[in-house]
């Protein structure tokens, strides 16, 4: 696989329909964006049952289009007719964006109740993600963007470009005009940045894209490869995997550029690094046992472990935003994706069919973005579901989300 050599109330809503009570459970949360509304959160693999009303004016069917995809995508909720549901979910689209709001239909205070700023489907989608965080108690993901590379061309003019698109697949638009191999780009905490490695120069550096001002930046241009750049989650510093000191090693540099810190010192190859959230530890990939496997080691030096996940190729670890649990590829069985579980350490296989590969955890901790024999797809590690991201474009390779 390529990145191998680049290496998820004041009180609790009074529901009494019988289709809510057995999916509620006893233990109220509170919204920070929604601190005056109740909160109510339902077991991660059962949906409620919602509607929404048409929404109106010129954008108005093409927003509620997207508002139902959101919350069909979430994997907590199913859209139903008014009837049927639950909730129902209306918005307004106003100067500034959209006032949306979500009702109870047993009554009561609303579940959501407030304005969203920005272009309208932005806006829309910031409401599915405020009405899903509510429901379940994590974060939505429908306005999280993803940045992936897109290769085109035949074997001897092969380029493979920097992308943006939002999570749906809309908006996409090239980021790079390189007309080289670029790999593995990855975003900044803030979303702001997007650290990627390029042969543009002839040789595999690491770049960091300024999103706001479009400018660009060669951040590590160390003799031999400068691959796999991920930040860590205060923004500060980059880890990636350099060649300078003979064999791939794991090492940190400022994310403007600097000298770097070897973190690892083996005879295999060490790459695709990935920091746990709280920035402590970084996971990465080694074969200096033979095969590829995947390690944790302290990131600022130490005694490396090996997680035992039970597959014997594995490569392109992620660590979740909720910290417990690490995604990854497999490249035996054709291509599939697991999860290893920090406390238990046990791993398991998410996914079904074959041909998936580069996963990366959105906001909940529950849904991964992947590529699939050149196709994006959102894949749900609880249920296995892989719903297809369109966006016009073939051989989409190496996701990253937003957080």
């Amino acid at each position: 696989m390529q990145n191998f050599t680049r290496t998820l109330a004041p009180m609790l809503l009074s529901l009494a329909m019988k289709f809510i009570l057995p999916i509620v459970l006893l233990t109220p949360c509170l919204l920070s964006a929604q601190s005056a509304a109740p909160v109510i959160v339902i077991e991660q693999t059962r949906k409620v049952d919602v509607a929404i009303s048409p929404i109106s004016g010129a954008e108005g069917p093409a927003l509620t289009k997207v508002l139902q995809n959101d919350l069909d995508r979430s994997g907590a909720c199913r859209v139903v007719e008014p009837a049927s549901a639950a909730f129902t979910l209306s918005a307004t689209v106003t100067p500034t964006g959209v006032a949306g709001r979500a009702l109870p239909k047993a009554g009561g205070t609303p579940l959501v109740d407030s304005s969203f700023s920005g272009d309208a489907r932005r806006a829309t989608h910031q409401f599915a993600d405020a009405f899903v965080e509510a429901l379940t108690g994590t974060p939505g993901f429908a306005s999280s963007r993803i940045t992936f590379a897109s290769a085109s061309g035949g074997k001897k003019s092969k380029v493979k470009e920097i992308y943006i698109s939002d999570i749906d697949g809309a908006n996409a638009r090239q980021l790079t005009q390189d007309s080289a191999l670029g790999y593995c780009p990855k975003f900044s905490p803030d979303g702001n940045k997007i650290a990627y490695s390029s042969d543009k120069s002839g040789y595999r550096d690491t770049y960091v894209i300024d999103l706001p001002t479009k400018k660009r930046s060669i951040v590590a241009q160390f003799p031999g490869q400068n691959t796999g750049a991920t930040f860590s989650p205060d923004g500060q510093t980059l880890a990636l995997s350099l060649s300078k000191f003979g064999n791939p090693e794991i090492c940190t540099i400022p994310s403007s550029g600097g000298q770097p810190s070897r973190l690892t010192n083996t005879r295999g190859t060490d790459c695709s690094p990935s920091w746990s959230p709280d920035g402590t530890k970084i996971v990465y990939v080694s074969d200096e046992r033979g095969s590829p496997g995947l390690y944790t080691l302290p990131a600022t030096g130490g005694t490396p472990e090996k997680l035992n996940t039970e597959s014997s190729y594995t490569t392109e670890p992620d660590w979740s935003p909720d910290g417990k649990k690490i995604t990854y590829s497999i490249t035996s069985g054709g291509g599939q994706i697991g999860v290893y579980d920090i406390d238990s350490k046990k791993a398991r296989i998410v996914s079904r069919g074959s041909g998936l590969e580069s996963p990366s955890w959105t906001r909940n901790s529950r849904h991964l973005v992947c590529s699939q024999n050149g196709t994006l797809v959102l894949l749900d590690s609880l249920t296995g579901e892989a719903i297809k991201i369109p966006n016009n474009l073939s051989n989409n390779t190496e996701p990253n989300t937003t957080r």
